[in-house]
């Protein structure tokens, strides 16, 4: 009996305290692991959030910007006419909603204000506002109306939120011929307010894909004016902190009913080219329950498997040691069988102590060899998993990109002007073949109609995909801004003050960028018939019979380019029955057909020429059919844009 005690003791010391001790020391680093893994990912997913959000923000600002610009004339014009008003009425007692509809004004959605020298408003259309002092609202009030007392020029601001009603409006302020007043203009947009829920619906929808994240909010303000949407004391006091900073701020929300800890981050972001609005705040919501009961998942599985190890070893140990007394003989013919290199042998025998320690070690031999090639199967499942745990992290980052690029698909396309636009002004002949070779262009069209004026263009800019569709971006933007300038100017002049704009935005001190664009430019007088017509490297045709009329283009792009000069205005008188042709690079150069050659400008010529008759959707529906045939599987090349407009 003592023999027996002794052996198991001795087994138990060899066996179960070293399993004991590795457990606690892989369940420790595991733990360890977790937790690191746990603040890392919260982190990453803020970062990945908030670097979205810039994106978007990025995209929405140069949205509305360009769509501010078809309100920036019309508000300077009624500003004009408000001050001859105010020149000969009482500022106080004058009838502004009377005025407003002399003035051609959407009274639901088109409002004045004016606003004394001691910053209260003394009369409006927007009744709420009426009275409204702002010195006593914010103080950063104060400097940004006296600027505009000492100025007597036009000025206006970027799309922000109302005070009162929290709705997204647009505001201009000008003095009064005697500068006793402010005329200040308010107007709401439905395409503005399009884009901002647009905005809104994408940043609220990223805490669906992120664990770690339950709520995802942006918001708009200037310092020390709260948000009428906070509600929570709170989290208003660290909203203002963190425009009042321009800096993060973080908050642990008091919420008992919630079992994991509440976190609200906020994260400021600045405003592109606002005199008042401070900049943006995102709110972050998180929680760290899933995390908590990952944590508490792993206690369970780690002590559920240590008990059953320690139960079956335990159970092992005792039956072993009970065994170790056989006879001599049976000790021989085990070690007999063991030596035909079956490695599921054991001795089991009972005897002296020098067998049951000879026993003892062989076994132990035994079951390290064993271990170890159970050891050699767990770590190959174990490289297993971290492939496909990498798998999953790639295809995740690429669903993303994906996301980001067909958003930015979508602002690119409300920038461009519908077809039926086009063909509104030219009897429904007309048509536009578009046809990018990624999600977002480098192509883009453009069109434009003041008074009996119709401008109108195709343009390449540098590169297709995202660089190219972020140049197009700011060429479109440039040629709104110059035909607001001067809309009586020539096709020439025009691309002169684009170049000048895309040149002075993408050259920033010590450095530049030299991306441009080539394009086809025209504008048509329905008057006379005539039309103006200025190209950067790409050229005009115009079929006439069986005539085509070929202008050449200034061989220089609008962008940053050595030896520079002011860009050639043609003046062409059409006929009846002209077909105008402008187009890129994109058709002439798809390789295709049976030798994968370039298709080449004299075939793409020859092919309209031969279809000229056809109307504009024929001809836009044979020009489709020919580029794809001639594609065939091969990838496309470029991306392409052909616009038509036949004179009937």
């Amino acid at each position: 009996m003592k023999t027996k005690k002794s052996i198991l003791r001795q087994l138990l010391v060899n066996i179960l305290v070293p399993v004991l001790l590795i457990f606690s020391i892989v369940f420790y680093l595991t733990y360890q692991y977790n937790l690191d893994k746990v603040e890392s990912d919260i982190q990453q997913q803020k970062k990945n959030i908030v670097e979205e959000t810039r994106n978007l923000i990025e995209y929405y600002d140069f949205s509305m910007r360009a769509h501010e610009q078809s309100l920036i004339e019309r508000m300077e014009h009624i500003s004009t006419e408000i001050q001859f008003v105010l020149a000969k009425q009482n500022a106080q007692s004058i009838d502004l909603n009377a005025l407003r509809s002399s003035l051609g004004m959407d009274p639901k959605r088109e409002d004045i204000y004016l606003i004394d020298r001691n910053l209260k408003i003394v009369n409006t259309t927007f009744k709420p506002d009426l009275g409204l002092d702002f010195k006593k609202l914010n103080k950063t009030f104060i400097p940004f109306f006296n600027q505009i007392f000492q100025s007597k020029k036009f000025k206006e601001d970027r799309f922000g939120l109302e005070i009162k009603t929290g709705k997204i409006k647009k505001y201009s302020y000008q003095t009064s011929f005697d500068r006793k007043h402010i005329i200040e203009l308010g107007f709401y947009s439905k395409s503005a307010d399009e884009f901002k829920q647009l905005l809104l619906s994408k940043i609220r929808g990223l805490d669906k894909r992120f664990e770690a994240i339950n709520r995802v909010e942006l918001y708009l303000g200037v310092k020390g004016i709260p948000d009428v949407s906070i509600t929570n004391p709170e989290l208003q006091k660290a909203y203002l902190q963190c425009l009042d900073r321009g800096k993060n701020v973080t908050i642990e929300n008091d919420d008992p009913d919630s079992k994991g800890k509440e976190f609200t981050e906020y994260v400021f972001l600045p405003v592109l080219e606002s005199k008042l609005y401070s900049g943006y705040v995102l709110e972050l919501g998180t929680n760290d329950l899933p995390y908590q009961n990952l944590i508490n998942g792993l206690l369970l599985r780690f002590g559920i498997i240590f008990g059953v190890t320690l139960v079956i070893l335990t159970v092992i140990v005792y039956f072993r040691s009970r065994k170790l007394t056989k006879p001599i003989q049976e000790l021989a013919l085990k070690t007999e069988t063991i030596s035909t290199d079956n490695l599921d042998q054991t001795i089991e025998i009972t005897g002296s102590l020098e067998l049951d320690l000879l026993s003892k070690n062989f076994n132990s031999m035994m079951q390290k060899l064993r271990h170890s090639y159970e050891n050699l199967e767990e770590k190959v499942v174990e490289r297993t998993q971290e492939l496909n745990e990498q798998k999953l992290i790639v295809e995740h980052k690429n669903h993303e990109i994906v996301e980001s690029i067909q958003y930015a698909r979508f602002i690119q396309q409300a920038l461009l002007p519908l077809e039926s636009e086009i063909q509104a002004s030219f009897d429904e002949n007309a048509f536009v073949y578009y046809a990018p070779k990624d999600i977002i262009a480098g192509d883009f069209f453009w069109f434009e109609k003041r008074d009996h004026l119709s401008w109108f263009a195709v343009a390449d800019c540098t590169g297709h995909g995202v660089p190219g569709a972020m140049v197009s971006v700011l060429c479109i933007n440039a040629l709104y801004q110059s035909l607001a300038v001067n809309p009586n100017q020539t096709t020439g002049e025009l691309l002169d003050h684009v170049r000048e704009l895309v040149v002075q935005t993408l050259t920033k001190e010590a450095r530049s960028v030299k991306d441009g664009m080539d394009i086809s430019l025209a504008c048509f007088n329905h008057d006379t018939k005539i039309l103006q017509w200025t190209g950067a490297n790409n050229p005009l045709w115009i079929f006439r019979g069986e005539e085509i009329l070929i202008t050449s283009p200034d061989k220089q792009p609008v962008g940053q380019f050595d030896g520079a000069k002011p860009f050639t205005t043609h003046e062409i008188q059409l006929e009846a029955n002209d077909w105008i042709i402008l187009f890129s690079d994109g058709y002439a150069d798809q390789f295709g057909g049976p030798k994968n050659k370039k298709y080449k400008y004299a075939t793409f010529k020859e092919f309209i020429q031969a279809h000229k008759d056809k109307s504009g959707s024929e001809l836009k529906a044979s020009l489709k059919e020919e580029f794809e045939t001639w594609k065939g599987n091969h990838e496309q090349t470029d991306d392409v844009c052909v616009m038509g407009i036949k004179l009937v």
